[in-house]
């Protein structure tokens, strides 16, 4: 292909995404306070300066997120002080690629400056930004390790790991993953294990934060998003009942029941006639279960494409054309394998819709991969010219979306 076009293509793309991400971010940064999920963080920042940590950890709270947060809270409003610092840690987890990693593919900024405009929720005061930034160290780490050719340090991995473990509760279902990096790391015996001594103080310090909460609930301190007062259902009984209504054409989907009629309907039809919880919810109808599986498997791969373009099956298929290829599991197959058993575990496991943000962190993996394969040419010039062609067109629609909403 003429190296002229190419180039064309490429500038094109990173023109794009510039531009793409200016109005996405003014969008997202104008949004009213409060938006979704950022008023409980809000209330935890009010909570902390009215009763005190002791109190608020009590209650539960993220208590890295809080921590990063409550400063800027003291000469800011609060919404501001958690989206600020969302953007600082967007920009920290750029410049560990950049400085410690010494990532120097330009394109990989640009993609990843995509998904950060596309997703939105990096925007938003919510601890998912904290959370899929310590699981992509974690996660990096690993995979620049078990490629190195000398023994590496693994604090840094660790650290990561252990603020990904206190910051949210759905961290137990990225475990798979974790303990598949961790096969992965131990099997290249590439990590120095005698630099522990900061990992373990980090231990140790949050564990000694958490003692309120473990005395008081006898578990971490996490955010939970608790039904109102006086509400029977819990969150796992609504969102079953939520894909029971989507099903029967009674509720549009990615939409939820109010409490009441999920109260309405466990009255009606028995306190059993509902999962309360994770594996029960896998359980209760396996026909039901098989059948959103499907879907939401379907819906993962489908809806990707608008925040990674056609990264995903791309990755896929070079991490597996790398199985097959030497009859075995190397260090290349470590990010397409974390990726397609976190995809699967999320459709398992979430009876009504998946939220993509939850998939955040291996996204990014996804688009390391991919701009890493891209460099070492195991990626045709042909499909990359097809995949920032597709992306620029995204940004060409999102572009008149965010417009048509701004004006």
């Amino acid at each position: 292909m003429n190296s002229k076009l190419q180039k064309s293509i490429v500038n094109v793309f990173r023109i794009l995404v510039v531009g793409y991400a200016m109005l996405a971010v003014f969008y997202f940064l104008k949004r009213p306070a409060g938006s979704g999920d950022e008023a409980l963080f809000i209330s935890d920042l009010q909570f902390i300066e009215a009763e005190g940590w002791i109190a608020a950890i009590k209650k539960g709270i993220s208590i890295p997120y809080m921590l990063l947060a409550y400063p800027f809270s003291q000469f800011l409003e609060s919404f501001i002080a958690l989206r600020l610092v969302n953007v600082l840690l967007f920009l920290g987890l750029a410049a560990y690629f950049y400085k410690i990693r010494s990532v120097k593919l330009t394109n990989f900024y640009f993609l990843l400056l995509f998904f950060y405009s596309t997703v939105g929720y990096f925007l938003f005061g919510i601890n998912d930004t904290l959370f899929a930034v310590t699981l992509v160290i974690f996660f990096s780490e690993v995979y620049f390790i078990i490629r190195s050719d000398k023994k590496e340090n693994m604090a840094l991995l660790l650290v990561a790991l252990l603020l990904a473990l206190f910051t949210r509760a759905l961290f137990i279902v990225f475990i798979p993953a974790v303990l598949v990096a961790l096969y992965f790391l131990f099997r290249s015996k590439n990590y120095n294990p005698k630099s522990l001594w900061l990992p373990v103080a980090v231990l140790v310090l949050l564990l000694c934060i958490n003692i309120p909460s473990l005395q008081e609930n006898g578990n971490l301190s996490y955010d939970m998003k608790d039904p109102p007062a006086g509400v029977e259902a819990n969150w796992a009984q609504r969102q079953y009942h939520a894909q029971l209504l989507v099903n029967e054409g009674k509720l549009n989907n990615y939409n939820h029941p109010t409490w009441t009629e999920t109260d309405a309907y466990l009255e009606k039809n028995g306190k059993e006639s509902l999962p309360d919880d994770l594996i029960s919810g896998m359980t209760f109808d396996i026909g039901l279960t098989l059948k959103e599986f499907c879907k939401d498997l379907f819906y993962i791969g489908m809806f990707s494409t608008r925040q990674l373009g056609l990264i995903l099956p791309l990755i896929l298929f070079l991490g597996f054309r790398e199985i097959f290829k030497n009859r075995k599991i190397t260090p290349e197959s470590y990010i397409p394998l974390i990726t397609l058993l976190m995809m699967l575990i999320f459709a398992l496991i979430i009876i009504s819709y998946v939220e993509l943000r939850w998939l955040g962190s291996i996204f990014i993996m996804a688009i390391l991969y991919y701009s890493i394969s891209e460099k070492e040419k195991k990626i045709s010039v042909q499909l990359s010219l097809v995949n920032y062609i597709f992306i620029s067109g995204i940004c060409l629609y999102g572009m008149y979306g965010f417009i048509q909403k701004l004006i």
